[in-house]
């Protein structure tokens, strides 16, 4: 058998891509295999994502590596394999873009999203200000790693409620892992982004007033020198496709302006 390594966050996990010496292993040795590194908040739609796009372009095969925008960019900066970057930051691309580790793309924005503050189902609070003067812990995604973080930190700060309930804030390590303490009851209140509040097991308690915090747009493009760019800058092509839209759009997503 030959087998080869897929990519996923946290773990290396392996797929058996057929026999050795078939007309199957001589197509999968003609694919090219991308690792994208993208923002946790994409991982649901990006799933199927991937299978739309596996249909158009059966050449080219994708994994994933998900995690907070920040620690995706500290991993490219040190090296680690990645053929496509999707971050939740404006900051962070433009970091790499700077530091010359991005092609060169026109326009990089692909999806936008808002933030939603989030309760346990079982929960009986009714406002937002309800939580925040209560004694519950706060589930709030790393700032320095993930972007919904700092756009959490900005809104409660735009409501002067950060220093006061900074003690009871419980650091998760990107957007996902914050939402599952809520859902897990492990924190009375959660700020996540509406698409990662789509079909959890959570009640939104408020969308919050977009002018609060800055504007999440999420950017994406090729990172360079990996040998793949023509097979990155056609991912991209179809992640600003309509059939991409679509399915970005279903899951909470909304189209960038």
């Amino acid at each position: 058998m030959n087998w080869k390594p897929f990519v996923a966050a946290g773990a290396g996990v392996f797929l058996l891509q057929g026999c050795s010496g078939g007309p199957q292993a001589e197509q999968n040795e003609e694919q090219a295999e991308l690792t994208v590194s993208a923002a946790a908040s994409l991982q649901d739609a990006l799933t199927e994502v991937q299978k739309s796009f596996a249909n158009e372009h059966p050449d080219i095969s994708l994994a994933f590596n998900y995690g907070g925008s920040g620690t995706l960019k500290q991993q490219i900066e040190r090296g680690s394999p990645a053929d496509i970057f999707l971050s939740a930051s404006a900051a962070h691309y433009n970091d790499l873009e700077e530091e010359n580790k991005m092609v060169e793309t026109e326009d990089p924005v692909f999806a936008e999203n808002t933030l939603v503050a989030v309760v346990p189902r079982d929960s009986k609070a009714e406002e937002l200000q309800e939580v925040l003067e209560g004694s519950g812990r706060i589930a709030v995604a790393t700032p320095e790693a993930a972007p919904a973080g700092r756009y959490a930190q900005e809104a409660l700060t735009s409501m002067q409620e950060w220093k006061r309930v900074q003690e009871r804030v419980v650091f998760a390590k990107d957007v996902r892992h914050a939402l599952t303490l809520v859902e897990r009851n492990n924190a009375a209140l959660g700020f996540v982004y509406a698409s990662d509040a789509r079909g959890a097991d959570v009640q939104v308690l408020e969308e919050l007033d977009p002018s609060l915090y800055s504007a999440i747009h999420y950017y994406g493009g090729a990172v360079a020198g990996n040998g793949n760019e023509k097979e990155s800058r056609e991912f991209m092509e179809y992640l600003q496709s309509s059939e991409a839209q679509d399915i970005l759009r279903s899951y909470g997503f909304s189209d960038p302006e």
